[in-house]
């Protein structure tokens, strides 16, 4: 899991990097982060759901916390797929 994590952070670099030069490989990476926090939101969604049915309820399950940051990190992420498809 660390080993994804920090390709994953060297991607977001790399992929920044390329977006402040304008390159069109820096739009191409740029799909990644945007697919990360897109799946990121749905396992949120999924995890609080599952923590809740097993009477775990934490602060951050409750609504609208709960659509709130899945909302952010789904639109968040389809904006950055957007971008990184049409933009390239």
């Amino acid at each position: 899991m660390a080993v994804a994590d920090v390709a994953i952070g060297w991607i977001y670099g790399i992929a920044g990097a390329g977006l402040v030069l304008s390159a069109s490989w820096g739009f191409r990476l740029a799909w990644v982060p945007g697919i990360v926090l897109i799946y990121h939101s749905i396992s949120f969604r999924c995890w609080t759901a599952n923590q809740r049915k097993a009477g775990h309820p934490l602060q951050f399950t409750r609504e609208p916390a709960r659509t709130g940051w899945f909302a952010a990190n789904f639109i968040t992420g389809a904006l950055a797929v957007l971008v990184a498809w049409t933009a390239g």
